[in-house]
């Protein structure tokens, strides 16, 4: 399977690469990186560097610059230290305060390093997203009401009148609110007057009710409190105070998954359309959870965590169409006597990216906000950066600059931790997203070092993979997932030698149309004018030519036809990457998409597409498992 590239196409693609090199601090140290592209303030991503460093793990890739291969190799390890989902990237140095951009709280712009605020507070409406998302993203903090008793102190006929319990709405009765500066964040603020309407034209004051929302520029939490305070001459009893979040319906993509923490577990709730009206959680919790269905790198999540867990009284939901519209936190609050005040509070975090542990990182990092020391909060998965670790321990004798036996040592020690921490077969199977790649990281832990831990993981992961399989042998959500599925089979079928490996990774080549390229019964992927990425078409286009290579080697089985059918599809991500190519005086760069730029992800694929990767790796190993 010769090269794609001449050597000094390869080294101008690579300068395209290495000018997207920086330094940011992790922890207080400094490592260098990738940035995802050129823009400034562009964040260095866990995703682009572990694609990079699989692609430096090419002996002559490294060759050709072994500072740039050590640099995004270290960034990875460093960023991934801990076994679990690692952070999604680093952000460059950060702005060292909140930024009120408009401080008028009916129109209100804030950001934060992490977030974007807007809103109106004289309505109760706190708008927040991701930086860089669309408005269509926003995540809405309102839709709140208070429950209560009066007890005394009611003037003439009224006071005669033993009302019960009231339900208020907190949005309505909202008559003060502002938009400060506080240190190093700023405080959003909205009062109502609580007026209880007894009789034609009597509507005593009982009291007031504040929610206060503090961001900041030293971590991504948005920290709620909720304060109560009772009318001079009342008593307030039966008290239900709300945190809430509305229309989430709204989004493009419906919320669809909920998980509950409760004494140290999660709850998940089992997938499925949610009920009109739907009870989530009764008593104290610890944590909700809620994320967006499809992929899980690009859904969004928002993790609530009470900072009184036993004062949580329920957790409800009203969906629209099967998926949740306003979920609310009922909390309950002692009875406050005359004049007297209660306070709840809550801490937030949006950020995107679900998964398999998703839901226990994130109440870590509620609950020790510091410990992320400049890292994008969102989860990244831990199938690439596996890949590239194992990538570069079976590569490792090729190198012509050996790496010292103690960095060998350090690296074989990062990947037995996290291979140890990979979910056990009963769990609940990862997404295609993330296992395509760990089969890839197995495949080569198991042809470096042949451990049964690697065998045993190898046949549990391919076997979820296989499972994954849509009846017309799709995998995952588009062509990305499809193209690295590929791959992972064509590099297992050849130690794990069974029919049904081979029958999976049959389905998925037939599956794969030349027009666009696009796969059998989806739509063109980012519409008929865009068409799908860069990054997406060079995964098809890898997984094909390792497919390829093994046909014709005879090291697996497939007829001339489909052999055939997968080289039309060759040809056609050819044609495409090379029509989004861009030359420089001194650099060759591929751009994302048709109307994108140049980023990290996009130029580190397409080198493991358009050179050999998989054959140095095929050549090793070759035990059956």
């Amino acid at each position: 399977m010769p090269d794609l590239l001449h050597s000094a196409e390869r080294d101008r693609l690579l300068a395209s690469l290495r000018r997207l090199l920086r330094q940011v601090l992790l922890d207080g140290r400094p490592v260098s990186g990738l940035a995802h592209s050129d823009a400034p303030g562009a964040p260095l991503r866990m995703l682009d560097n572990a694609v990079a460093a699989e692609a430096m793990a090419i002996p002559a890739l490294r060759e050709a610059d072994p500072a740039l291969a050590d640099a995004v190799l270290s960034f990875v390890t460093a960023l991934g230290e801990e076994p679990g989902p690692p952070p999604r990237g680093v952000l460059p140095v950060a702005e060292g305060r909140a930024q009120i951009l408009r401080d008028d709280p009916r129109d209100l712009h804030v950001l934060t390093p992490w977030h974007e605020f807007t809103g109106d507070l004289a309505h109760g409406v706190l708008r927040q997203r991701l930086r860089g998302d669309q408005r269509s993203q926003d995540v809405l903090h309102t839709g709140n009401m208070v429950r209560l008793r009066v007890e005394g102190g009611l003037p003439g006929l009224a006071s005669r009148i033993i009302p019960k319990a009231r339900t208020l709405d907190v949005e309505e009765a909202v008559t003060a609110q502002g938009v400060q500066p506080e240190g190093a964040g700023a405080l959003l603020w909205h009062e109502s007057t609580l007026r209880l309407p007894l009789l034609p034209g009597l509507k005593p004051v009982i009291g007031t009710l504040r929610y206060e929302y503090r961001v900041s520029a030293a971590d991504p939490l948005l920290r709620l409190t909720v304060t109560l305070r009772a009318a001079p001459d009342l008593r307030l009893t039966g008290l239900r105070l709300t945190t809430a979040v509305d229309a989430l319906s709204e989004h493009a993509v419906p919320f669809q998954g909920v998980s509950v923490g409760r004494a140290g577990l999660q709850s998940r709730r089992p997938a499925g359309d949610f009920a009109t009206e739907e009870l989530l959680a009764e008593g104290p919790v610890d944590s909700l959870h809620l994320w967006q269905a499809g992929p899980a790198g690009q859904a969004l999540a928002l993790h609530i965590r009470p900072r009184a867990a036993e004062g949580v009284y329920s957790v409800r939901a009203q969906s629209r169409a099967g998926a949740p519209h306003w979920v609310v936190l009922r909390h309950t609050v002692p009875q406050l006597p005359r004049g007297g005040m209660a306070a709840l509070r809550e801490d937030r975090l949006l950020v995107r990216g679900t998964g398999p542990g998703t839901a226990e990182a994130a109440l870590r990092l509620l609950r020790a906000p510091d410990l992320l020391s400049g890292r994008d909060p969102s989860p990244a998965g831990p199938g690439m950066p596996l890949a590239a670790v194992a990538s570069v321990l079976l590569n490792a004798p090729a190198f012509a600059r050996p790496i010292p036996r103690d960095r060998l040592a350090r690296l074989q020690d990062w990947l037995d931790r996290h291979l140890a921490a990979l979910p056990e077969e009963e769990a609940d199977p990862l997404p295609v997203e993330e296992l395509a790649p760990l089969v890839l990281a197995l495949d080569a832990a198991w042809r470096t070092a042949g451990q049964p831990r690697d065998r045993r993981k190898l046949r549990q992961m391919l076997g979820q993979l296989v499972g994954a399989a849509s009846p017309q042998g799709t995998f995952g959500f588009g062509l990305r997932d499809h193209g690295a599925a590929i791959l992972a089979l064509a590099r297992a079928a050849t130690l794990v030698p069974e029919p049904w490996v081979l029958e999976a990774l049959r389905g998925a080549v037939q599956a794969l149309r030349p027009e666009g390229p696009a796969l059998a019964g989806a739509a063109p992927e980012g519409g008929l004018a865009i068409g799908p990425d860069s990054a997406a078409i060079a995964s098809v286009l890898r997984g094909l030519r390792a497919v390829d290579m093994l046909a014709s080697t005879g090291r697996i089985a497939l007829d001339e036809t489909l052999q055939a059918h997968g080289r039309k599809v060759i040809d056609a991500c050819l044609r495409i990457l090379t029509n989004r190519l861009r030359a420089h005086a001194d650099r060759l760069e591929i751009l994302s998409g048709e109307e994108g730029e140049a980023d990290a992800l996009s130029q580190a694929a397409l080198l493991l597409a358009v050179l050999s990767p998989d054959e140095a790796a095929l050549s090793r190993g070759g035990v059956a498992v």
